[in-house]
């Protein structure tokens, strides 16, 4: 019979380390009972909600395709296995009947299932929900409609039938062990299989300053309309440009949530961080503001700059200048105004020269070969 160690995620949650970790020591796990099995090294199963008719921000088909694989290749390990490592920071927003249900591609003879769930405070994970969901569209929800039923779909979990257990931690770096998602992730399965999984304790972090987020923001609306709510080419390397230039040191402003946005968020969360906390004894975070603190009802949240405390026009402006669909002469071969806005941004971070010059050399090929840029 089966036992699965399921992780349900939360979303900004450590997810995309946590599997990272576990795809890279893959071979290793199975030497020592434990299946994991993805298509991608940070993607995880969340390809699995497509066997369910769920949606996906990808191809569907092709999702389901991957699904199936990774489904084929666990069903090779049944016999040799001690423990089944499923991970979807999709799940747990889904009822535990259909993860149920996905298992049941894998075995119908399950023997338990151990649930794992990380969750964090509401204007943090407001904050970076905005930032993933730019990246495939640029529409993001309202603060003032933003609310994360974690309470009632933990609840779910925890009365559902056919769970053995239900752990949840609390996504903080003050609360996990060893201040690391994966550190955290392979103490909490250790303390449920006895095995010490020894996984690389990485961090798979890929934030975007607020002058970055206006310019993926601006790039989407503008220029990927038609794909709205899909991960597309051009702007995932746009985001991939974003991430390289990153790798000395955030290029820009630190995203910080606005005090009218972050007291929007809080008015509609505190009454679940309040149940959270007594339910789990965590110390969880979420000011509940007085009547002063919220901003007018008119308050126009379209764009990412309007949640933010701070965005520098310096740092928009010469980003935009080295994105070619922003600066079409770049298009025609003349490369004048991209040096000179890539001057200005070593100038202002001459600390991340190196990385800055790097990213941009190698966006400016990768959009040459993309037919962005006269050759």
């Amino acid at each position: 019979m089966a036992k699965f160690i399921v992780h349900i995620g939360d979303g900004k949650c450590g997810s995309s380390s946590m599997q990272a970790a576990l795809f890279d020591a893959r071979d290793r796990l199975r030497d020592m009972g434990l299946a994991y099995a993805s298509h991608h090294r940070t993607s995880g199963n969340f390809c699995f909600g497509t066997l369910l008719g769920k949606n996906t921000r990808g191809n569907a088909e092709q999702q389901r395709g991957f699904a199936l694989q990774a489904i084929k290749t666990l069903q090779s390990q049944l016999d040799h296995s001690d423990y089944i490592i499923i991970s979807s920071e999709a799940f747990l927003t889904l009822d535990p009947e259909e993860v149920v249900e996905i298992l049941q591609f894998i075995t119908l003879d399950i023997e338990r299932i151990d649930v794992i769930a990380y969750v964090r405070d509401p204007l943090g994970m407001y904050l970076s929900m905005a930032q993933q969901l730019i990246k495939s569209s640029h529409r993001f929800p309202r603060p003032d409609t933003y609310v994360r039923s974690l309470d009632r779909m933990l609840d779910n979990w925890n009365s559902f039938p056919m769970i053995s257990s239900v752990t949840v931690r609390m996504f903080d770096r003050n609360s996990l062990v060893g201040g690391n998602a994966v550190a955290d992730f392979e103490h909490v399965v250790k303390s449920l299989t006895g095995k010490d999984l020894g996984l690389e304790h990485i961090n798979e972090n890929s934030s975007l300053s607020t002058e970055q987020m206006v310019v993926l923001q601006d790039y989407r609306a503008q220029f990927c309309r038609d794909s709205d709510g899909k991960m597309i080419p051009p702007s995932t390397r746009l985001i991939d440009f974003f991430a390289m230039m990153n790798e000395s040191g955030m290029v820009g402003t630190k995203a910080v949530l606005s005090p009218p946005a972050a007291a929007l968020v809080g008015n509609n969360n505190a009454d679940i961080v309040e149940r959270l906390n007594k339910r789990h004894g965590f110390a969880m975070r979420c000011p509940r503001p007085t009547p002063e603190d919220l901003p007018p009802a008119s308050t126009d949240w379209s764009r990412i700059s309007s949640i933010l405390t701070e965005v520098k026009p310096a740092y928009v402006h010469n980003l935009k200048m080295l994105v070619p669909a922003f600066n079409p002469a770049l298009k025609d071969g003349d490369m004048d105004k991209g040096l000179r806005a890539l001057n200005k941004l070593v100038e202002m971070e001459p600390g991340k020269k190196s990385a800055i010059e790097r990213a941009t050399k190698n966006y400016w090929t990768t959009e040459s070969l993309a037919g962005m840029i006269a050759n």
